[in-house]
């Protein structure tokens, strides 16, 4: 994956990094306040199929230009079943990190939600005020947010539709970790550069665990984990790892 060409007038207003196994996804459409277009969903999930055949990429962070990281779609319509941005994020087996630097509202809420770890400034919001205009979250927020933060607080959320905090987001479990405003970048930085540094398999094992044992009873969700324990035990990475904690280095991960 490389570096997306100098936007034309026409094209679409995502940019795409590939750097060190990290590959950055930025909406990049800040005077609509990034909202989500059928150009733009399309893109994201051309960009989601690019990475999921691209063995470089060991993490992913979705982020925003501009003050807004989302705050939304533009129209409602089946181009957003045909061309569904939220549900290719989910999809994702790598981990993906959400570095929400602005207001992320409705739809954008749920593409935030459907993302393993979100970062936040300290000035961002979290929003999903659908039902307070007579519809319904249709991209999963009604069953993400009960799982993320539980059946009475999700309905809070999602019946009045109120504004959430970062500091509100971080007390129940919505944000990984809330940075300062002006240090939000560097923040972002040090954090997905600690996560890039491991092994790229377990990474991806960690996260399959997690996320299918929500569905499984405790004895499957151990028995899922004992598998891929020993799945792990048979890369070259793991390996790698023995022996640059026997050499007191840091390990040199291949994903393999």
């Amino acid at each position: 994956m490389m570096s997306s060409p100098r936007r034309t007038h026409d094209a679409p207003p995502l940019r795409t990094m590939m750097r060190g196994g990290v590959a950055r996804l930025t909406l990049d459409r800040p005077a609509a306040g990034n909202a989500i277009s059928p150009p733009l969903a399309q893109a994201i999930c051309t960009a989601v199929e690019d990475i999921e055949l691209d063995e470089r990429v060991h993490l992913v962070v979705l982020q925003a230009a501009g003050k807004r990281f989302c705050v939304g779609t533009e129209t409602h319509g089946e181009w957003e079943r045909q061309h569904d941005w939220v549900a290719a994020i989910a999809r994702l087996t790598v981990p993906v990190v959400a570095a929400i630097q602005g207001d992320a509202i409705a739809e954008g809420c749920e593409l935030a939600l459907a993302c393993d770890l979100r970062l936040m400034s300290e000035r961002a919001r979290l929003q999903m005020p659908q039902v307070s205009e007579g519809r319904l979250p249709s991209h999963g927020a009604t069953q993400r947010l009960p799982r993320l933060v539980g059946r009475m607080r999700a309905l809070d959320l999602l019946l009045t539709g109120r504004q959430v905090s970062a500091s509100e987001a971080d007390a129940i479990g919505l944000a990984a970790r809330v940075f300062d405003d002006k240090t939000f970048g560097d923040g972002v930085d040090r954090f997905v550069s600690e996560l890039a540094d491991k092994g790229p398999i377990a990474l991806r094992y960690a996260k399959e665990a997690v996320r299918q044992g929500l569905d499984l009873t405790l004895d499957q969700g151990i028995r899922l984990e004992e598998d891929l324990y020993v799945l792990l035990q048979t890369t070259a990475d793991r390996a790698e790892g023995v022996r640059a904690f026997l050499e007191k280095r840091r390990p040199k991960y291949h994903g393999s």
